[in-house]
């Protein structure tokens, strides 16, 4: 996870929030600087959260502007090309932080994310030591330990889960990871009990919900982890582990028929998630191809991730913001995130820019009618029949719409 900073106390907190609660825990210098740069910083991260990358970037030019010291700004920039998956250009930013300020905290941490995400998990231990150095918290600790479950340390990581865990005994994450070593040790009652505490400390967190339920399963407590499975489904219906989980505890409590139903779907599920898969690879041999990302996108999209979805569709966008048919998507994707506001000001946008997208126009149509703006919805299919007069769709939904 990436750490933030903070400049003054209200910026830290905005900055804080972006990630997850337990970064909250983190002791910051809080630094004196121009009220402007605090302002851009602080609008740059609500762009940032939402996945326009070109403005956040923006935002850190203008602070840049009138930063003198320049540090806060270089990690920004950091976080904001992390998230793009722009990893030199990260890397980059937070190397001019620590140039700059060598004990900012959080800098070498986020250059072990990067590298943990690169998986060149060995340089990843390395720079969450130089965190530690000077930053002797729960959050790198953690992050160290599962750098050393990557290259099969278990020891070393168990020991910084649990110095995770001492630093901060309402730390979930450490709990679950510590609780991940007990069950692929066959510890599963001592995993039952580290996963539970981790559960207990966030009980809506879908993950923990998850491999506590494997936990009974591989305990042949199958009937107890039915209803939670079957949740964790309805929320992750591309989980294949969910799925498969749920099949074998079906199984096991003597319902086989629906079990291998489970089974089966989840054979169908694992084979979805490969092409993703196959396609975060391609991203990765490709960082600048914007269609390698919208290929991605669109699979996370059928297999109902949303969000995923809509990360990769606005990286797409940052690399090539002029491409409509990608807006078209993005549009598409709020429809079914049920958004018809952001849906219907995507679709302005693509025919101010390229008024000439027949399939945007009767989109727009569609969602007009829908949302009872029938003035819009005509306006929107008599600009189709401008640019092709014998579209059929178009004098359908005109024909249909008059009608009513």
């Amino acid at each position: 996870m990436q750490i933030n900073y903070s400049i003054k106390t209200l910026l830290a907190l905005l900055l804080i929030c972006s990630c997850s609660k337990e970064e909250n825990k983190i002791s910051y210098n809080i630094k004196k600087r121009n009220p402007m740069v605090n302002y851009f910083l602080m609008q740059g991260n609500l762009f940032l959260k939402k996945h326009d990358f070109k403005k956040a970037l923006a935002l850190a030019d203008s602070a840049e502007s009138y930063d003198l010291n320049k540090d806060d700004v270089y990690f920004f920039k950091g976080r904001v090309f992390s998230e793009l998956g722009r990893f030199a250009k990260a890397d980059k930013a937070y190397n001019n932080t620590i140039k700059i300020n060598p004990n900012y905290i959080g800098a070498w941490n986020n250059l072990g994310n990067n590298a943990f995400r690169q998986q060149n998990f060995s340089q990843a231990v390395k720079y969450y030591k130089k965190e530690l150095n000077q930053n002797k918290t729960s959050i790198p600790f953690r992050a160290l330990g599962r750098a050393y479950v990557e290259l099969g340390k278990t020891d070393s990581a168990r020991i910084c889960f649990q110095h995770a865990v001492e630093l901060d005994n309402n730390y979930a994450s450490a709990y679950l990871n510590l609780g991940q070593l007990e069950q692929d040790e066959g510890n599963l009652n001592k995993a039952l009990q580290l996963v539970s505490r981790a559960y207990a400390l966030e009980p809506g967190n879908v993950e923990y919900q998850y491999v506590y339920s494997t936990i009974l399963v591989q305990m042949d407590r199958g009937k107890e982890a039915i209803y939670s499975l079957r949740e964790i489904i309805k929320k992750w219906p591309w989980h294949h582990g969910a799925h498969y989980n749920l099949g074998r505890a079906l199984i096991q409590s003597g319902q086989k028929k629906d079990g291998q139903e489970y089974l089966d779907k989840s054979e169908i599920v694992r084979a979805a998630q490969a092409k993703i898969d196959h396609l975060e690879n391609t991203i990765r041999a490709l960082p600048d191809d914007p269609y390698s990302y919208a290929a991605l996108a669109f699979a996370l999209r059928k297999v109902g991730r949303f969000n995923d979805a809509m990360h990769s569709y606005k990286v797409a966008l940052f690399l090539d913001p002029n491409n409509y048919d990608i807006w078209n998507n993005v549009a598409n994707l709020y429809l079914l995130q049920k958004d018809t506001t952001k849906a219907l000001n995507t679709y302005n946008y693509i025919v101010e820019k390229s008024p000439e997208l027949i399939d945007t126009w009767l989109n727009m149509g569609v969602v007009y009618a829908l949302s009872n703006q029938k003035d819009n919805a005509i306006y929107a299919w008599e600009r189709v029949l401008g640019y092709q007069p014998n579209n059929l769709s178009a004098i359908k939904y005109l024909n249909k719409i008059k009608n009513n």
